[in-house]
């Protein structure tokens, strides 16, 4: 037993033996002692969601949990212990056992911090699926933008804690003292702060939502979040685009979505063997076809438009009541089909260009 009080550093083996035991079992026991952590603290949400959602609330809350745990566990086993005289230096004036401890400190900070980011990233799940049993889609595009408010409170928080609480810093004498760097600061913080004046024009003024088929500029894509600093579309080619929400402000929106019709216009040109006749009959069937559709609008013709060098030149314009991309393509395509058999029945065909070739003797 005399092994046990033998002192190594200013510490008895029996005392490090101890320490390692505690860190030992923390290790061990961290996956249970997380998964009973994560439990109770799920209990709190279970009356906003339908689902069973623990496992997945445990899995995102593990990893920081067990960091958290570990590094509690480290803090109180290390009152167990006492601090080498070899090694009680300075640094800057200040003692390394001092500085250890308020490192320690920031690191458990930092994890709580990790943890409630994870929170936060579970409740945005059980938002999200709430507003996905709404009919209306803003509440879709504020989830969002609550999930990063928050994490940025969160984070604001957790730097005031270290910065004040830990380090004891003073903040305000800090933010006071910064002067023409505080200037510069301000400049550079512009376009972040006109960015976010933009994302809150948008969500007051809502000139499109999550979901929506909207055009800016040149780039045409779906609404997939509307953040604090950008606006991030899905265009018809699959790329992910980030549009600063100063310049959605900015520049002219055109929300494809809230459209009531799609417009289609064309020009076909008939060969120039089709009859006054046979070309009246085929306006006026296809004028018809659009006419028989009490759910279009009655803004469609079809008219003689002009002569070119090869063809007679019919102009259709019509507006399909069809938002949708698919079942616009669907409605086109049946149109065309119809124009098709219409110039086939009665004996007339399509336009094709002609060349003259004339070949001259010397």
């Amino acid at each position: 037993m005399e092994f046990l009080h033998q002192k190594i550093l200013d510490n008895t083996v029996e005392k490090y033996l101890w320490f390692a035991g505690i860190m030992l079992f923390a290790f061990l026991f961290k996956r249970y002692i997380s998964g009973i952590l994560g439990t109770l603290i799920y209990n709190f949400f279970r009356r906003y969601t339908k689902d069973n959602r623990v496992k997945q609330f445990n899995t995102l809350i593990f990893r920081p949990a067990s960091w958290l745990i570990m590094l509690l566990t480290a803090s109180f086993a290390l009152q167990l212990l006492n601090f080498p005289k070899a090694w009680e230096i300075k640094i800057a004036e200040y003692e390394l056992p001092f500085i250890l401890v308020k490192i320690l400190r920031c690191i458990i900070a930092l994890t709580v911090t990790w943890v409630l980011l994870r929170m936060i990233d579970f409740i945005s799940i059980i938002l999200r699926e709430r507003a996905e049993q709404t009919e209306g889609k803003m509440d879709d595009q504020l989830v969002p933008f609550i999930k990063d408010l928050l994490k940025i409170i969160v984070v604001l928080i957790s730097m005031g804690i270290i910065l004040g609480g830990i380090l004891h810093f003073n903040i305000a004498g800090i933010l006071t003292g910064l002067g023409i760097g505080g200037l510069a600061l301000a400049l550079a913080a512009q376009d972040t702060l006109s960015n976010l004046f933009g994302s809150l024009t948008i969500f007051l003024d809502r000139p499109f939502t999550v979901g929506d088929l909207i055009k800016v500029g040149d780039v045409t894509g779906t609404v997939e979040k509307v953040g604090f600093r950008s606006t991030r579309l899905r265009t018809t080619e699959k790329t992910f685009v980030t549009i600063p929400n100063k310049k959605m402000t900015d520049s002219n929106v055109d929300n494809l979505t809230l459209r009531t019709f799609r417009r289609v216009n064309m020009t076909i040109g008939l060969s120039m063997e089709t009859s006054p006749e046979q070309l009246q009959k085929i306006i006026s069937e296809i004028q018809s076809c659009f006419d028989s559709k009490p759910e279009w609008t009655q803004e469609n013709f079809v008219r003689f438009d002009s002569f070119s060098d090869h063809a007679l030149n019919i102009m259709i314009e019509y507006y399909v009541p069809r938002t949708e991309y698919l079942e616009f393509l669907k409605e086109k395509e049946a149109v065309n089909f119809f124009i098709l058999q219409t110039i086939q029945k009665h004996n007339s065909a399509i336009a094709h260009p002609i060349r003259v070739i004339k070949e001259t003797k010397e």
